[in-house]
């Protein structure tokens, strides 16, 4: 098998991702590479774009479910959020061996892989709690917005609490660091990846309201569930203090 064709590939989701996996496992190889299309596109080296289908998604996240466990279902979509090294690598890694071994590879302390998800996970937690009771609005004549520059993807974790949040009304948080926008515009919610919109992408909250807010207002924004969603299947991201603590 050429070089190339063990790199690969998508479009940045959950869902894109493990369409990724499932064609790695089709073709039976080992990955030297798996990378957002939006960092291939400035590599050397060749690589083979998977296109995202939300059935072969929801398949293989199932079969995850079926071979391994709930559990390890959580890890996948938790891991997914954090941004360790070689992250699609580990979690590619993992997901065989749950498919391999079972939902045993969740309590697995000892290999290098597992222990290195699990602290992954243990630190995506701990900063999304931390981040949670430390944001900090501006507060314009419509919405309140606010920036933040976590280290993980923590929006899709916090963003239950926050669209609950009674003492404010519409708002808007950006994510500067992975380009995310959690939302709220009346009785809508949104959390999107604004990475291919033409905008100044803001560093202040004031700068958001002035910058963002109006493209949220007037509805030009496609609302897409960025980050761990699963196709035909709506999870809250309530914390799962079994394996974050």
């Amino acid at each position: 098998m050429d070089g190339y064709i063990r790199r690969f590939s998508y479009d940045g989701t959950l869902e894109g991702f493990l369409c990724t996996a499932l064609r790695i496992l089709r073709v039976r190889t080992m990955p030297d590479e798996i990378i957002p299309d939006y960092l291939a596109e400035i590599t050397d080296e060749r690589c083979t774009a998977v296109r995202t289908n939300a059935a072969e998604a929801e398949y293989l996240y199932s079969l995850i479910g079926r071979r391994g466990s709930a559990e390890v279902q959580q890890m996948v979509t938790d891991f997914f959020l954090t941004c360790v090294p070689d992250k699609e690598k580990l979690l590619f890694e993992m997901i065989y061996r749950a498919l391999r071994d079972g939902g045993s590879v969740a309590e697995d302390y000892s290999s290098e892989v597992m222990r290195r998800v699990h602290e992954a996970i243990r630190d995506l937690y701990r900063e999304a709690q931390s981040l949670l009771v430390n944001i900090e609005f501006f507060r314009g004549p419509e919405a309140s917005c606010a920036v933040i520059d976590p280290h993980n993807s923590v929006l899709p974790l916090i963003r239950k609490p926050l669209l609950k949040r009674m003492d404010l009304d519409d708002l808007i948080i950006f994510d500067k660091r992975h380009l995310l926008m959690l939302g709220r515009k009346g009785e809508s919610e949104m959390l999107s990846d604004i990475r291919r919109i033409s905008l100044t992408m803001p560093d202040t909250g004031e700068e958001a309201y002035d910058v963002l807010w109006p493209t949220v207002r007037e509805g030009k924004l496609e609302i897409r569930f960025a980050g761990g969603a699963i196709p035909g299947r709506r999870r809250d991201y309530d914390p799962l203090w079994s394996t974050a603590c």
